[in-house]
């Protein structure tokens, strides 16, 4: 029988193998040459013309290829997954853009692997007709996943990404189990919140259209309701109007004219349930996986706190509440500490090949085990104390480095010596004859010698997770 570690490497090649065929067919060109994943938009936008044509059969194909590729290899792909092992992070939500790479990228450094949803499938199992522009978003999301194909496509010792299939949109539409603990979760969350009794969902909407004004107080006092792009504690008043701002932008006018249709508090309710519902598949995927959520935007964190809050004995119970590992993951991805996301993939791929991120780990966690418990629940001051490690191993790394310059400014000052001890002995006409050009030769050569074995020193540190940590770090 086939190592499950082999064949989670080979399913990801394979995988990634097919996206890339498909972003070619639709676009003429790499992922890597068409743009970078910021200007991604704006390429889109002024290529439109062209992508038009080619987009059609690429998405013809993709949909025969993909799904074919799903159907044989899709089960047995997610249950290789589940046999890792390792300090494992899983990825929260369908979508994967700037963010997620990001958050993706900052986590290679320190965990064994990362789980990522495939966020190709989630366009495939449904027809996503409330979505303006699906095919620009899927493109958006294949160009995006392909950044990570040479950490795919490396032979490392252990995957340092996973993309699984995880069928979560053909779960919510046929699952049984799969609507009820949407449903529970839900209702846990708003009984909570509401200091209500509620056992069912039809229960929970017919107290919203009863309370309306209580609902909206309870959700505006709790900040349940977050719109995209908006900060946590926005009122709701704005919340909602960026909400309908960002549907008015997204969503097709069929769903729109639906929409408007509702009162108030039941725009709020599809509100909530759009962010809650992704938090159980997040659940779901952490017991699957034996592993850490990871969230890369600070709402899907706020919604997870609250879930957390009202769920906190299920959660124990699936054993994703590790304070200390949580913290750390938090911190990490936090605001002060967002640049460690813009490491190249390259240099990702060549540090894990090193296996440096196991070393990078527990170096991390001695510093957070040194915290109190209270302080473990503040982002800010893990992060703080994140920050200081990491600044006192880049000073450790410069500290080794002036070490090794004064070594060799020894051995280059008394190369020096003996050249200018040569070449004054040369200009004496008795010793003249006897050093010869031999002399000169062999103190040259001494000197390229231990300039190499200079460059090469600092370079072994400079490559490593620490050197490359203080390349990036911002200087300000």
């Amino acid at each position: 029988m086939a190592d499950p570690l082999k064949r989670v490497a080979e399913y990801g090649r394979a995988l990634f193998g097919r996206l890339d065929e498909f972003f070619r067919r639709a676009t003429g060109t790499s992922a890597e040459q068409f743009s970078s994943v910021e200007s991604f938009g704006e390429v889109v936008r002024q290529r439109a013309n062209e992508l038009g044509p080619r987009g059609e059969a690429a998405f013809r194909w993709l949909d025969t290829e993909i799904r074919a590729f799903y159907a044989q290899r899709g089960v047995e792909a997610f249950g290789d997954a589940t046999q890792l092992g390792g300090m494992k992070l899983v990825l929260g939500g369908s979508r994967f853009r700037q963010s997620q790479l990001a958050s993706v990228s900052t986590s290679v450094l320190y965990s064994d692997t990362v789980l990522i949803p495939d966020p190709v499938m989630p366009w495939l199992e449904r027809a996503r007709t409330e979505e303006k522009f699906r095919h620009v978003l899927l493109l958006e999301a294949v160009h995006t996943l392909l950044q990570l194909k040479p950490l795919v496509d490396a032979d490392l010792p252990y995957p340092p990404v996973v993309v699984f299939p995880s069928w979560e949109k053909l779960l919510e539409d046929h699952d049984a189990q799969t609507q009820a603990g949407i449903s529970q979760l839900v209702i846990d969350t708003l009984c909570s919140s509401l200091g209500e009794e509620l056992s069912s969902l039809d229960d929970v909407r017919d107290f919203v259209d009863r309370h309306a004004d209580r609902f909206c107080e309870a959700v505006d006092q709790q900040h349940l309701f977050v719109a995209p792009g908006g900060s946590i504690d926005e009122p709701l008043t704005q919340a909602l109007a960026r909400y309908d701002a960002e549907m008015r932008t997204w969503r097709t006018p069929e769903w729109l004219e639906a929409y408007d249709r509702l009162p108030l508090h039941s725009r709020v309710l599809n509100g909530i349930l759009e962010r809650i519902t992704p938090v159980y598949h997040l659940l779901e995927n952490a017991n699957e996986f034996a592993s850490h959520p990871l969230m890369c935007l600070e709402q899907h964190a706020h919604y997870f706190r609250i879930v957390s809050h009202t769920s906190s004995t299920r959660l124990q119970r699936l054993g994703v509440l590790n304070p200390n590992t949580v913290a750390m993951v938090n911190a990490l991805g936090s605001r002060r500490l967002r640049w460690l996301g813009s490491i190249p993939i390259d240099t990702l791929s060549r540090l894990r090949r090193d296996q440096e991120n196991v070393t990078f780990r527990q170096r991390l966690a001695a510093a957070v085990g040194r915290l109190e418990e209270a302080a473990l629940n503040s982002v800010d001051r893990v992060a703080a104390e994140v920050c200081h490690e990491i600044s006192a191993a880049i000073g450790e790394h410069e500290k080794e480095l002036r070490t090794i310059q004064a070594k060799y400014n020894r051995l280059h000052g008394q190369t020096a010596v003996l050249t200018t001890a040569a070449a004054g002995a040369a200009l004496i006409p008795a010793l003249a004859p006897l050093l010869g050009g031999a002399v000169p030769i062999a103190l040259a050569a001494k000197y390229g010698h231990d300039k190499i074995a200079e460059l090469a020193e600092k370079r072994r540190y400079t490559r490593s997770l620490i050197g490359v940590l203080a390349e990036t770090k911002p200087k300000s």
